[in-house]
C-alpha cells in the first residue's frame, strides 16, 4: 500500500469537498501490482439511501473525447443496498488502465456489471455528464482540468441504441423515462 501523491491528495479533495459528508477511500490495485488507484465512498449522497463514489487516479491516464486529449475520474451513485458498486468503478479504471478502454462523454463498457450477478436487468455502463452532483463536472487541479463523468448502468438494448443514435439521444430517452438512476434493477428504456 502506497500513500497517495500531492496531485491524487488534490483530486480526493477536490471529489470529498462536492460529495460534502462522511466518506470512506479504499485503495484498489491489480493483480501484477503495476496500477492502483482509490475509490471513495460517500453513504447518503446525493440523498439518503444512496452512495456516492469517485475514483482518483485514473486521471493519470489521457483519455480521448473526439480529437481532444482529456483527464478524467469516474462517478457513480447507486442504492446504498446494492453490493459491489465500488468494484465495478474500480474496474472501469482497470480497463483503461490495463486494456486501453477510452473513458468519455458517450463511451461505454459491456459486461462490466454482469461480471458481478447483482442485476437482472443491467449488464454494462456508459458515462454521461455528473448531473447528481454540482461543481464536479470540471475540477481544476492545479493548472491540470480533470473532468469527472458518471458511469451508468445499461441494459444490452440501451447499448445497442447508444451505438446506433449516440448518447444524446438514450439520455433524452433516460429523461422522457424518468429513470430511477439508483435502482440497479431498473427496467430498459428500450426492449
Amino acid at each position: 500500500m502506497r500513500d497517495p501523491t500531492d496531485y491524487e491528495l488534490g483530486v480526493g479533495r477536490a471529489i470529498i469537498s462536492v460529495f460534502g459528508v462522511e466518506k470512506r477511500v479504499v485503495q484498489f490495485g491489480d493483480d501484477g501490482g503495476g496500477n492502483d488507484f482509490f475509490v471513495i465512498s460517500a453513504p447518503d449522497c446525493p440523498v439518503d439511501g444512496v452512495t456516492s463514489y469517485g475514483t482518483v487516479g485514473l486521471s493519470h491516464v489521457v483519455q480521448k473525447a473526439g480529437s481532444s486529449d482529456v483527464r478524467v475520474e469516474v462517478v457513480g451513485a447507486c442504492a446504498s443496498v446494492t453490493p459491489h458498486i465500488d468494484n465495478v468503478v474500480a474496474n472501469c479504471v482497470f480497463e483503461s488502465v490495463g486494456n486501453g478502454t477510452n473513458v468519455s462523454y458517450g463511451s461505454y463498457i459491456r459486461d462490466i456489471i454482469s461480471q458481478y450477478g447483482i442485476s437482472r436487468t443491467l449488464s454494462h455502463v456508459t458515462f454521461v455528464a455528473p448531473f447528481l452532483w454540482q461543481g464536479l463536472d470540471r475540477l481544476m487541479i492545479g493548472d491540470q482540468p480533470v473532468y469527472c463523468l458518471m458511469m451508468v448502468p445499461v441494459s444490452d438494448a440501451e447499448v445497442d441504441y447508444l451505438e446506433r443514435n449516440g448518447i444524446d439521444a438514450l439520455e433524452r430517452r433516460f429523461d422522457e423515462e424518468q429513470i430511477d438512476i439508483f435502482d440497479i434493477n431498473r427496467p430498459s428504456v428500450v426492449q
